[in-house]
């Protein structure tokens, strides 16, 4: 009876694995228990995570997946990916969040600007590999929106969602603490951006999902080591130059439960003038200055 074929492996999931590769290679030094997951499907790597967690497997890990049949986004919207199209992947680790001032407030900004980091290095060297474009070619801005979304001009591009848990073994303060990333690489759903996007107006294909992961995950990891140990505040500055917010008027949702995807109108609104060093958003509004920490509040632009 002839063997059966094994099924070949998708373009996407082959460049996953690849990726997976080149993270260790560039991070083993520095992490040296890393281990990293490269999964064809799996309902959420954030809840994948939090689960090895509480049963204490704690163990600095990166899950990433070709397809999510059930991603998740913050106050417990759903995330949609496309496969291929989308990168999502999580990364679980022990940190003493409770010691660094902000929290996991503050670590969610430390995320996105590593990631907007991340993504500026490698499209600008994609620019010059694939394009022949000179380094310094203009790209349009990626920017931060407080506190957990990645924009392209006045699109969502990506979604960061941090989940902290105890976890047994840990040391005395340290949480089992899980970032997952979601970004829109080569299709993003109606109303939001990817960054085919910036690439198309110069004539460029876009890299694929494996790529942009080995982009960001080296620069992921070097961050959250110097946040752990020195703050958001070394960083405030950074995030005020791609802050989305600041210096625009805002409305703002401070009912538990109740959002403007819930068509509710806002209870508060003002002009947003930035971050502290701690993360928290400042707004001016007119009863005073206000300011709100990640979870308390949805916040939204709103026409000048």
């Amino acid at each position: 009876m002839p063997l059966a074929l094994a099924e070949p492996i998708p373009p996407a999931l082959a460049a996953l694995q690849g990726a997976a590769e080149a993270i260790w290679l560039a991070s083993h030094t520095d992490w040296p228990t890393l281990t990293l997951d490269v999964l064809p499907e799996i309902g959420s790597t954030n809840t994948e995570l939090m689960q090895r967690g509480r049963q204490g497997d704690t163990a600095p890990t990166l899950v990433t997946a070709l397809r999510q049949t059930a991603g998740r986004g913050r106050l417990g919207r759903v995330w949609t990916a496309e496969p291929g199209a989308t990168l999502t992947f999580s990364l679980g680790l022990p940190l003493r969040l409770e010691a660094v001032p902000g929290g996991g407030g503050a670590l969610s900004l430390a995320v996105g600007l590593a990631v907007a980091e991340a993504l500026d290095q490698g499209l600008s060297q994609w620019l010059v590999t694939e394009g022949g474009a000179s380094a310094g070619t203009a790209l349009p801005a990626l920017g931060l929106k407080w506190p957990n979304d990645l924009w392209l001009g006045e699109r969502k591009l990506g979604g960061i969602l941090i989940e902290a848990t105890a976890a047994p073994g840990l040391d005395a303060g340290q949480r089992w603490v899980v970032i997952g990333i979601g970004l829109n690489v080569r299709a993003a759903p109606e109303g939001a951006a990817c960054l085919a996007d910036a690439l198309r107006p110069l004539g460029l294909s876009c890299p694929d999902i494996g790529t942009v992961w080995a982009w960001i995950a080296p620069t992921l990891l070097q961050a959250i080591a110097a946040f752990e140990t020195q703050g958001f505040a070394p960083r405030q500055a950074a995030f005020a130059a791609r802050d989305v917010l600041a210096g625009r008027p805002v409305a703002l949702w401070t009912t538990p439960g109740l959002g403007p995807a819930d068509g509710a109108p806002p209870n508060e609104q003002g002009l947003a003038i930035g971050v502290d060093a701690q993360g928290t958003l400042q707004v001016q509004t007119d009863v005073g200055l206000r300011c709100w920490s990640t979870g308390e509040v949805s916040v939204r632009p709103q026409a000048s």
